[in-house]
């Protein structure tokens, strides 16, 4: 007869796998004045997994950052906000807001900083860093040019794209 395992308390910073392939972090932070603790699971993208392990530099994940939150303003994302011209009664006549064409602009000129959507490094930025793929899942299922991808060659593809990024947004030089 197998014996039973009891679970272990989770720690602060231990990493659990989430299904969907994603990766949590148990973060327990002590509440200031009070002995009272905030316990909760924070999913954990794919550039912070470069940071955590040394791949990538802090201003390579900042650049990363950024060009996300270009990507989510510019509603690339899958889950994007409705358009306006939907809103029953709405007296929007145009969808797109300055924003988001600012947004755009600003998208379209990081990924051409890194060699436009069509370059290798172009296609990692856009699927890691703006859909939130993780760097297997890109290599896998996308890859670059209609072919696969060995996962550290992706890794690496994304890193320099990553740098170039880095000093196209002035982190770096």
């Amino acid at each position: 007869m197998a014996k039973k395992q009891i679970a272990q308390p989770l720690t602060h910073g231990t990493l659990v796998k989430l299904p969907g392939g994603r990766v949590g972090e148990w973060i327990s932070q002590a509440e200031e004045g009070t002995r009272y603790r905030t316990e909760h699971f924070r999913c954990i993208d794919s550039l912070g997994i470069l940071l955590r392990n040394g791949s990538i530099t802090t201003q390579m994940h900042d650049a990363g950052q950024d060009f996300n939150r270009a990507f989510v303003f510019a509603q690339m994302g899958l889950a994007g906000a409705p358009p306006l011209t939907r809103i029953p009664g709405g007296q929007w006549t145009d969808n797109m807001t300055e924003r988001v064409v600012w947004a755009r602009k600003r998208m379209h000129e990081a990924l051409d900083a890194v060699g436009g959507i069509r370059s290798p490094g172009g296609c990692a930025v856009w699927h890691v860093a703006g859909l939130g793929r993780s760097v297997k899942e890109w290599s896998a299922v996308e890859g670059w040019n209609g072919r696969t991808l060995n996962q550290y060659e992706a890794k690496d593809i994304l890193v320099g794209a990553l740098a170039v990024l880095a000093a196209h947004y002035g982190y770096s030089r």
